[in-house]
């Protein structure tokens, strides 16, 4: 029950010294008489002591009844402001003393100790045998503490003036009375009883440490019998019982006056290493744990694994049900998952929605399946009053068993992992290793590389023809990005593309694009080249603006170009994210008269039916059922019907990635309006473009001469 330190050992220790004590004292001659100088010196050293400490603890309550609403506090305080000044004036009235208000006499300063005495058991037992409630306000406060000085003061008056009109507590040369003795008896009686309270009470107390509370009450019951024994005010046992007291004081201070400066320290201290809401240490604590796990220095390190753990979607929650309900949502995880974790585990919370776990003593496999368990244990939905809430996690795992790592390193290999899981579709699990690193470490670059691209000019288009099936003619172009970097080289579309969809740099980069082609058209147009149309490529961002019609048209207005020349391409998935958006964006795009193809049809949603209720214009295949035409004879029926269907709505139809004649001879057979490929031209730089246009011009004007010739 009690927390074994050296002042409660001492405390104790003193206890069952003033055993030996008091029957030694029970004999009158061990019953030494000192003289009065010495007596005075040695009591009033010990009453100043005692006073300031009854001071501290009624500044204590006076403070957290403030400060905590306590009234238990506040009963306390005012009951040892009493305390303090019937000591003081115990002290005072001691025979030897100045006299104050009247000679002084031990029968004045016996019955003012008993007044002290009493106010102190009574309040020391309201504090531990009542329940807690609220204070009142500072005025009703202030109130009580004066009411409780005004009735000590009231009740020391008789004491003080005319302490001959209450019964004798002593009689020189015979000793103590038999009243006095029997209220020294009370009185320990009292703190007997608040100290079986406080036993009783043990778990559920507040406001107090009980360890030294107890031993304050059990020396206080030992000075108080220290007074039913001397004879002479001078002697031994006197002093003491004084010394008990002042002992018991010290007790008290601890209990009550440190208990109150140590609780709020400690709860900073608990609030600084742990997260309010669910209880788990907080990240600082977590960073702290994490380097004492993996040693410092030429310390061996321990094996083990760290888990990043990030809910899915919790801000859906937020929204839909309220932060309320994500809190108790975060809390119930919270217990989720330490119920489902193996003891040995290490448990904190990151930030609003990102959990770690350290496993002591485990391999990466090992690692992996508590990653799988606390999946499992978070499938379950959540029941929170009306609400049945069901939430996933992604799982990043790094195991540090092999080599020595600092905690920053682990930390970001466990993010990396973490990363990898969400890109994997949420609700997956990663375990970090070389090959992601580098790739993560060539995306990081890559995401550097592509803020500066514009400004450095590494972006360019190239643009790649399309033909007319029926023609044979160049009937437009599709612009397509490239980008040189000067530290990576060459890269390709499908590894940066998706780096600024994720970074939002692709608004910026799409813009671009979307003005240099309009440009490059414009200046093709002044040389008298015959262009076509120019296809520019809309990302799924940039369509989701709510402005990107304002932009198509600024654009366009800026290069002094009509909106029948340009077709924006965008991809099936864009338009399928948002339905409804997407019919309004298309909407607004078609009134300001641009055309509308969708892009790489049949690698997303691969229906038709869709297509009804949107404003298109034309449709293009991918290059994948392209490919299968030669393949098999389903490829060529999936061809074939696509191309029916679309034309029955009023699309156009665009065959992407042509490589073969057979290709080419099939599309046309199948009536297939314009195709683009490798088979025709691979994508061409501006300057090349304009050397086919050339061409393109020439032949048409040959054409047209050897038509009038005829």
């Amino acid at each position: 029950m009690l927390r074994p330190t050296f002042r409660h050992v001492l405390g104790s220790v003193l206890l069952v010294l003033a055993v030996p004590l008091l029957l030694w004292q029970q004999q009158p001659a061990n019953q030494w008489v000192l003289p009065q100088s010495s007596f005075l010196a040695l009591h009033s050293l010990l009453e100043t002591v005692a006073v300031a400490v009854a001071m501290l603890v009624f500044v204590t309550g006076a403070t957290v009844a403030g400060i905590q609403r306590s009234s238990r506090a506040m009963e306390l305080g005012g009951a040892f402001l009493a305390v303090a000044v019937l000591d003081l004036l115990h002290l005072l009235a001691y025979a030897g003393m100045p006299d104050l208000l009247g000679p002084n006499s031990p029968q004045k300063t016996i019955l003012l100790w008993l007044l002290a005495r009493y106010f102190s058991a009574l309040g020391l037992l309201a504090f531990v045998g009542l329940a807690e409630r609220p204070a009142p306000a500072r005025t009703w406060r202030m109130a009580w503490f004066l009411c409780v000085l005004a009735l000590a003061l009231a009740l020391a008056w008789w004491p003080l003036t005319t302490p001959e009109r209450i019964a004798a507590m002593y009689q020189p040369g015979l000793g103590l009375t038999t009243l006095k003795i029997g209220l020294e008896w009370g009185v320990c009686g009292l703190f007997l009883l608040a100290a079986l309270v406080l036993v009783l009470r043990w778990r559920t107390l507040t406001g107090a440490e009980p360890g030294s509370l107890l031993l304050a009450l059990l020396l206080m019951a030992a000075s108080e019998l220290f007074f039913t024994l001397y004879r002479e005010i001078l002697s031994l046992p006197n002093l003491l019982g004084h010394a008990y007291k002042v002992a018991a004081y010290y007790y008290l201070y601890r209990a009550i006056h440190v208990e109150a400066l140590r609780r709020p320290f400690e709860r900073m201290q608990y609030l600084l290493t742990h997260d309010v809401l669910t209880g788990l240490p907080n990240r600082s604590a977590a960073l702290e744990w994490l380097q004492a796990q993996l040693g410092q220095g030429s310390q061996p390190q321990r094996p083990g694994a760290v888990l990043l753990l990030d809910l899915d979607h919790l801000q859906t929650v937020n929204d839909t049900l309220g932060h309320a309900q994500g809190d108790r949502l975060l809390t119930a995880v919270a217990a989720r998952l330490r119920a489902a974790l193996p003891p040995s585990a290490y448990l904190a919370r990151l930030s609003g929605d990102e959990f770690l776990v350290q496993l002591p003593e485990t391999t990466l496999a090992q690692a992996q399946q508590v990653a799988q368990t606390l999946q499992a244990a978070l499938a379950r939905e959540f029941e929170l009053g009306e609400d049945r809430i069901g939430i996933n996690a992604s799982i990043g795992v790094v195991s540090y068993a092999q080599q020595a790592r600092t905690v920053s390193t682990v930390l970001s290999q466990a993010d990396l992992a973490l990363k990898q899981a969400k890109q994997a579709g949420r609700g997956s699990v990663a375990a970090f290793d070389d090959a992601l690193e580098q790739a993560f470490r060539r995306t990081a670059r890559l995401e550097a590389g592509l803020r500066v691209a514009i400004e450095r000019g590494e972006l360019a288009l190239h643009y790649q023809p399309k033909w007319d099936i029926g023609t044979g003619r160049l009937s437009g172009w599709e612009a397509l990005l490239r980008w040189q970097s000067a530290e990576l080289g060459s890269v390709r579309p499908d590894e940066f593309i998706p780096v600024a969809e994720r970074t939002g740099l692709i608004l910026s980069i799409g813009d671009w694009v979307l003005r240099e082609a309009c440009r490059q058209l414009r200046q093709w147009r002044d040389e008298g080249l015959p262009t076509g149309t120019m296809a520019v490529n809309l990302s799924a961002r940039q369509f989701r603006q709510r402005d990107v019609a304002e932009e198509v048209s600024r654009a366009l207005r800026d290069n002094g170009l009509k909106p029948q020349d340009l077709e924006l391409e965008i991809t099936e998935s864009a338009l399928m994210d948002d339905l409804p958006a997407a019919a309004v964006a298309l909407t607004d795009l078609q009134r300001l008269g641009v055309r509308i193809a969708i892009d790489d049809f049949g690698t997303g949603y691969s229906s038709l039916a869709y297509l009804k209720k949107l404003p298109l214009n034309c449709l293009k295949i991918d290059r994948t059922f392209v490919t299968d035409m030669t393949a098999s004879e389903d490829g060529a029926a999936i061809v074939a019907t696509i191309i029916v269907l679309a034309h029955g709505m009023g699309l156009k139809v665009v065959a992407e990635g042509v490589e073969t004649q057979e290709q080419f001879v099939q599309l046309r057979e199948a009536g297939c309006d314009q195709a683009q490929g490798y088979l025709f031209f691979k994508p061409l730089a501006a300057p090349e473009c304009r050397d086919l246009l050339r061409a393109c011009k020439r032949l048409a004007e040959q054409g047209t001469a050897s038509a009038s010739q005829s």
